[in-house]
């Protein structure tokens, strides 16, 4: 059975919504209209790019190789855009307790206990997030999973 958007989506907020100094994580069914939480991150899907049934280039013990490489970002919402020194000031330590997660993940990865071979690879990088008016200073986490 393949790993669905929404498996992948729940294990990544459960796992990174464990990361010290959050207050709040959101998969990508309860999403909120408004921002009233610092210290937020939200998860949610963004592409995919497959393989498809009838390509043969990639075989493996004479056996078709089909892959899924499927896109989850993890938006880190930190304060209300001030202060830039304040705002990094409260960033940079959020930022390093989701590495820190996402470091961790060697074996059973995010939890996920599927028949499906995965492995992923993640980047972040600084956002000012404009969540209907206000502006947030945050990070996009961009989650890539291979899945086989």
């Amino acid at each position: 059975m393949a790993i669905t958007l929404a498996q992948l989506c729940d294990a990544v907020e459960t796992t990174l919504g464990a990361a010290t100094g959050l207050n709040r994580s959101q998969s990508f069914d309860e999403l909120t209209s408004g921002m009233n939480t610092k210290n937020t991150l939200q998860v949610y899907p963004d592409s995919c790019l497959g393989t498809s049934r009838g390509e043969t280039e990639r075989h493996s013990f004479n056996k078709t190789r089909y892959e899924r490489r499927i896109t989850i970002f993890a938006d880190l919402y930190g304060r209300q855009r001030s202060q830039i020194a304040e705002d990094m000031g409260e960033l940079v330590p959020l930022i390093d307790a989701i590495m820190d997660e996402l470091d961790a993940q060697t074996t059973n990865i995010f939890g996920l206990t599927t028949g499906n071979n995965v492995a992923f690879s993640w980047s972040w990088q600084r956002v000012t997030f404009d969540y209907a008016g206000p502006l947030f200073v945050g990070a996009r986490f961009t989650i890539v999973f291979t899945i086989i």
